[in-house]
């Protein structure tokens, strides 16, 4: 423990620090990176359903309208399970507490679709020039540089950077900023990244647990912290889980509870703690989950520390920042539970780095070894090789292929054709018509308060509460045409969009006012303005229907 004089000297050496040149870099080309390629994403019709909900979201919030979006409803548990019509007014809030999140709405209102790539890759970037600086105030400064080339240079942290926008984003900030607040003994930094942690979403408190966790184990002169953050945090998640939530919308309990937990608890409905104390009182099964399937769990784990050579393995610190968020993790079902490039490893992520960073400092002899750094070295070229040639996310299918064997690539020019198709039909349908739409359009269309998924959905529910259908519909087909011979899940989609626009046309509800580069519009029969032609391209026959 360290005396007051000591623990001065620190304070001062902290506030004195000034971020070398090579950290500058590493931030300053992975914020440029991933900004471009987000960019890119927008541009190539890359950013999917998850960039639009929260555009819609966000766009709603600064609209004077809160967690409002019809996008979101289409993901509830009544329209997804239970098919009844997605809700205009529905708010988000009833799937998602990211209270913090909405502080993004009046950079939307400025810039617009351009606001989301800008502050994910901005706010994970700001969380690596952190980390260099509580590992530079503990480490010699060519072994804090390596643990923030690591942190930029990992999958855990390039993947959610190029994924579509999402509210964990701010996970590794916060999460950093917290842990500096107890090892500087700082409670005002410590009180207010808590509640902001907490404001991130509902299962943010989770991760704010097991830093509490980590205080009142490893760190005796915060003990009280942590038990506090540790009460906190649990309070909190009872709370908004069981009564906040519940309140507003029942996805929670009715679908998304039981996609992740539904093989360990028969009921998720009961709310979060019964689920807790179920999974408790089935040790066996409990235990099952967590090592299963033993190949994927180890290949996760491996892939996580990779960046640090494997240092978190070896530390009790980072065992125990990352606990009950890696327990989840782990206990988890579904194909995005193991999944290393997705935004839900970011809640590992603030463990992960400051267990190591505290885990040398400890051991600083090793530093020394000569076969140290080139096998580090090594081992972060080996995790960005690994990373890129997965592709995450599609973000670079421009340079990789979809698909080695068989062959699978759509090149640039092809990408840009495809969005001059995408925006001249988007452009067919007015500002404030309400549209259903193919799923990488719906980015281009998000903007707007009347807007559903097609083609499963057509009608919805106005704030009136009267029912309505769209007044156009947006679909890409051509968009599927490189990927449907190979992949299942585009060759059913867009054998889905084809039969559903043929059938809207035939039956008379839809004229076709636009077809062109293998994007469709339709709009309604009813609706159709006076003296409305239709436009070049739009015969009456439509290659992207065949």
């Amino acid at each position: 423990m360290l005396s007051p004089q000591g623990l001065l000297m620190r304070s001062f050496a902290a506030r004195s620090l000034v971020w070398p040149r090579s950290v500058l870099l590493l931030a300053g080309g992975f914020w440029l990176l991933t900004l471009l390629i987000q960019i890119w994403r927008l541009e190539s019709l890359s950013a999917t359903y998850d960039q639009a909900l929260f555009l819609q979201e966000l766009w709603s919030t600064a609209q004077g309208r809160p967690f409002e979006s019809s996008l979101s409803s289409v993901l509830s548990g009544a329209v997804a399970i239970g098919n009844a019509l997605p809700l205009v007014d529905y708010l988000h809030l009833g799937q998602h507490a990211n209270v913090l999140t909405l502080a993004v709405a009046p950079v939307v209102a400025l810039l617009g679709r351009w606001a989301l790539p800008l502050v994910q890759v901005t706010v994970l970037t700001a969380a690596g020039l952190v980390l260099w600086r509580i590992a530079a105030v503990r480490l010699p400064r060519p072994l804090a540089v390596q643990i923030t080339a690591a942190y930029f240079l990992s999958g855990a942290v390039i993947g959610p950077a190029l994924e579509n926008f999402h509210d964990l984003i701010w996970l590794p900030l916060l999460g950093f900023w917290l842990v500096e607040g107890l090892l500087e003994r700082r409670g005002w930094q410590v009180l207010l990244c808590g509640l902001l942690l907490l404001l991130v979403r509902e299962d943010s408190g989770l991760v704010l647990f097991s830093l509490g966790f980590w205080a009142l184990v490893r760190r005796p002169d915060v003990r009280w912290w942590g038990a506090a953050l540790m009460l906190l945090s649990f309070g909190w998640v009872l709370l908004v889980t069981n009564w906040i939530q519940p309140a507003v919308d029942s996805s929670l309990a009715d679908r998304f509870l039981a996609e992740k937990f539904g093989h360990l608890v028969e009921d998720p409905s009961q709310g979060t703690l019964a689920v807790v104390l179920t999974m408790l009182g089935r040790p066996l099964a409990l235990l099952q989950a967590l090592v299963s399937p033993p190949g994927a769990t180890v290949g996760f784990v491996l892939a996580l520390t990779l960046p640090l050579l494997f240092v978190p393995l070896l530390s009790i610190d980072a065992g125990l920042l990352v606990l009950v968020p890696l327990l989840i993790a782990l206990v988890s079902q579904g194909r995005t539970a193991l999944a290393v490039t997705l935004r839900y490893v970011l809640a590992l992520v603030p463990g992960l780095y400051l267990g190591a960073v505290l885990w040398w400092q400890a051991h600083p002899q090793v530093w020394q070894r000569r076969w140290l750094r080139p096998v580090w070295t090594g081992a972060l070229a080996l995790g960005v090789v690994l990373t890129l040639v997965g592709n995450p996310h599609r973000s670079l299918s421009a340079l990789i292929p979809d698909s080695f064997s068989p062959w699978v690539h759509v090149p640039p020019q092809r990408m840009l054709a495809r969005r001059e198709a995408a925006w001249a039909a988007v452009d067919q349908v007015p500002p404030d018509a309400s549209v259903s739409a193919d799923t990488p359009l719906l980015p281009l269309l998000a903007q707007r308060q009347e807007l559903i998924r097609f083609p499963k959905h057509l009608a919805f529910r106005g704030r009136d509460g009267m029912e309505r259908t769209v007044e156009y519909v947006v679909a890409f087909p051509g968009y599927y045409t490189p990927l449907a011979p190979v992949f299942k899940r585009e060759r059913r989609q867009q054998a889905s969009i084809r039969d559903r626009l043929n059938q809207l046309v035939r039956r008379g509800d839809y004229a076709l006012i636009h077809c062109q580069g293998g994007a469709v519009v339709l709009q309604r029969v009813s609706g159709t303005a006076p003296g409305l032609t239709p436009s070049s391209g739009s015969a009456n026959h439509c290659d992207a229907l065949d």
